[in-house]
């Protein structure tokens, strides 16, 4: 073990659970500070299980993706408002991990703790939320460049919330969006595509007709991509009216339905987590997301204009049907595809 706890501390630590990563084997910092180590930075793990039980201890072993801060401090043995901030950063950060899709890991747990005469010590510990991939996703490894990513969503979310009473519908559409990468089945189509329809703001009577229009400022426009988008919202109603998510494609073969739904969910994902990154990564673009007056006014512009704002867009058309899985729900290496 390089790491040494600083001598008198407060820290919180990610431990991120047999996670397909590729990072290197040695402690690193990130553009912030903050640390990625791959093992959890204590050579005798055993020191904490008074603290949080032996089965706890027994799973931090199983962390491969460690993300670490800390601070030094006078009254390290006081649980304070400092490992609040702490526990908020990094579970921001792993919630924002995931707006790649890919990620497979076995769990994540958030410990805070403080360092007294260099000897950590834990405070407290929980365990974060469980998110899913779509059926036929593709398995994709974390590293160094996808943890960047996630920090600078982070700090671009903070910023947007400093704006007190401004960006509304972002924040509300991208606490939906995270809310449907937690969940499963048809329930998960429908959080994206109401994800999405925070950014286009349909008028009253008009949101499916609005949507496949405006969602093609996100993504490349054409024939397949409008057939994409009218499908997808189809789903998204009947989800929301409690009917069958497979209404909506009743005219491909019966073999294929689930399938065809399946697509249709990982391609409203990739557009949602896209549409979201673009905007919170782009500070001029943002600034037409700040108000409902601003959103208008986008949307109100030739769709030349607003494609030329907007910048690069998403073949959504890209991603394939997919008709055979592995065990785990994901595209085999040598699966079949299709197209749809």
């Amino acid at each position: 073990m390089t790491f040494k706890f600083q001598y008198n501390s407060k820290f919180a630590l990610l431990a991120v659970n047999d996670v397909y990563v590729e990072i290197p084997t040695t402690d690193f910092q990130l553009s912030d500070g903050t640390w990625v180590m791959p093992r959890v930075p204590v050579s005798d793990l055993g020191i904490w299980k008074e603290w949080i039980g032996s089965l706890r201890t027994d799973q931090l072993t199983k962390a491969n993706l460690v993300i670490f801060i800390e601070e030094e401090s006078d009254n390290p043995e006081i649980l304070d408002a400092v490992h609040k901030g702490f526990g908020e950063d990094l579970s921001r950060l792993f919630y924002f991990m995931h707006l790649r899709d890919g990620i497979e890991c076995d769990g994540a747990d958030l410990l805070c703790g403080s360092s007294e005469h260099g000897v950590p010590h834990i405070r407290h510990m929980s365990k974060l939320p469980k998110f899913f991939q779509s059926k036929g996703y593709r398995r994709s490894p974390v590293t160094k460049a996808w943890l960047e990513e996630a920090i600078a969503l982070r700090s671009a979310v903070a910023a947007i919330e400093s704006d007190k009473g401004d960006f509304r519908r972002v924040i509300r559409g991208l606490n939906t969006l995270l809310k449907g990468l937690k969940e499963t089945g048809q329930d998960r189509l429908h959080q994206f595509v109401r994800s999405l329809e925070a950014l286009i703001m349909p008028e009253l009577g008009k949101t499916q007709r609005q949507f496949v229009h405006r969602c093609q400022t996100f993504a490349h426009a054409g024939n397949d991509t409008r057939s994409i988008l009218r499908e997808a919202f189809d789903m998204r109603s009947d989800t929301e009216h409690l009917n069958e998510w497979d209404r909506a494609v009743q005219n491909y073969p019966v073999g294929q339905r689930e399938d065809v739904c399946w697509q249709r969910t990982r391609q409203v994902e990739h557009l949602s987590c896209f549409a979201y990154s673009h905007i919170l990564l782009d500070a001029a673009l943002r600034n037409h997301f700040r108000t409902d007056a601003t959103i208008t006014s986008f949307w109100n512009l030739p769709d030349d204009k607003r494609r030329l704002l907007w910048g690069t867009q998403l073949h959504l058309a890209l991603e394939p049907l997919i008709v055979e899985y592995d065990s785990w729900g994901r595209t085999p290496m040598n699966g079949s595809e299709a197209g749809a």
